[in-house]
């Protein structure tokens, strides 16, 4: 009797540590078989149990120490033996889906040294045109940290020539052998070099562009509507006072004559990409946000998870954001069209000698100029 006891209970205690030990990792549902034998020494009654893998080996077979039974059950029914864990090697087939590779977090974009500007080198008989140049190069680093919170790393060496020529020498100069070839007569950049042609000395705007380049590089990323105006959008306030703005008349067209949907499916015109940049960072943030984010681009963030970073808002929501506000300056738009030139002509202002092609939208712009029935708006 005490033999039948004992087998049961062993038996249900290592068929529970077998499930107990897949719930340390995951809930499994199975069944482990066991094999228990209960042996009794024949010159002394000491008992002992014996546990092994279902139709496992005589090898197999794992015995513990003799039990002892002088303890009795609480009822005072039964003998009673200690606790005994018997350990029994079980293999069980789980499907285990694939690890989920962790996102990796994306490294934190410290805010970079301001540099320092500007040596000069070339020129020496020419002290106006080196202290020219200077004060551009200055002044668009004023304009970059006033309007916009952003500098330059480094130092910045300018280098001046007579002649076009002479900027082969300048190069030479500075990185020991002459290139075949300039990559541009009026003005380039070479990590913390600027190379002004002769033709662009006064150049702001082309100046500007080669700080920036120096700045933070040039940027070329998809979807390319996010890195191929920002150059131009800084150039354009710096050199003439004001950004783009989402009102021209270039993108009011755009806007009237051409599906917003088609920015996120990579087929927008030229003018629809850089009105949804300029709406980028006049609506939705601004310029010095689209830098913070080109510099975790750099730093090897993806596009997606840099925009939401520094935008807040997800691409794809932009998106959507986007092409809603569009439509309804469509509406706005078909709203306030002219049917004829004659109407036209008698109710708005004349626009570079005709009028807007959003306008006069059933008139054929000939040109391809964005102008329709010239000649009418210059006899008003």
């Amino acid at each position: 009797m005490k033999s039948a006891i004992i087998a049961a209970l062993i038996g249900a205690l290592a068929v529970g540590g077998a499930l107990g030990a897949f719930a340390a990792t995951r809930t499994v549902e199975t069944t482990a078989g066991v094999d228990v034998r209960v042996w009794q020494r024949v010159s002394d009654g000491e008992l002992y149990i014996s546990t092994r893998p279902e139709g496992a080996g005589n090898e197999a077979w794992v015995t513990s120490a003799a039990l002892d039974m002088s303890n009795r059950s609480r009822s005072g029914n039964f003998y009673l033996s200690p606790q005994v864990t018997v350990s029994v090697p079980v293999l069980v087939d789980v499907d285990v889906p694939d690890a989920v590779a962790a996102t990796p977090i994306p490294q934190q974009i410290p805010k970079p040294v301001p540099g320092t500007c500007c040596q000069v080198q070339g020129m020496p008989d020419d002290t106006d045109a080196r202290d020219g140049v200077v004060a551009i190069v200055e002044e668009v680093i004023e304009f970059a940290e006033d309007t916009y919170g952003f500098t330059h790393s480094g130092g910045i060496t300018i280098h001046i020539a007579h002649t076009i020529g002479g900027l082969y020498v300048r190069y030479e100069e500075a990185f020991g052998e002459r290139p075949a070839s300039l990559p541009n007569s009026c003005a380039f950049q070479d990590g913390e070099h600027l190379f002004i042609g002769p033709l662009c000395r006064t150049d702001r705007a082309a100046i500007a562009a080669e700080w920036l380049r120096l700045s933070y590089g040039t940027p070329d990323f998809e979807p390319s509507w996010l890195s191929d105006f920002a150059h131009e959008y800084f150039t354009t306030h710096f050199g003439g006072g004001t950004p783009p703005s989402i009102g021209e008349h270039r993108f009011r067209s755009t806007l009237f004559f051409e599906r917003p949907t088609d920015l996120r499916r990579a087929r927008a015109s030229e003018d629809m990409r850089e009105l949804a940049f300029v709406y980028l960072v006049r609506e939705v943030g601004d310029y010095s946000d689209w830098v913070r984010f080109h510099r975790h681009i750099e730093a090897g963030w993806d596009v997606d998870t840099a925009f939401l970073e520094v935008f807040d808002i997800a691409l794809p929501d932009f998106y959507s954001i986007f092409e809603e506000w569009a439509d309804y300056q469509k509406i706005l738009l078909v709203a306030s069209a002219y049917g004829s030139c004659t109407e036209a002509y008698l109710n708005i202002a004349g626009y570079r000698g005709g009028f807007p092609d959003y306008r006069v939208p059933l008139e054929t712009d000939h040109d391809y100029d964005g102008v329709v029935c010239e000649g009418f708006g210059a006899q008003r």
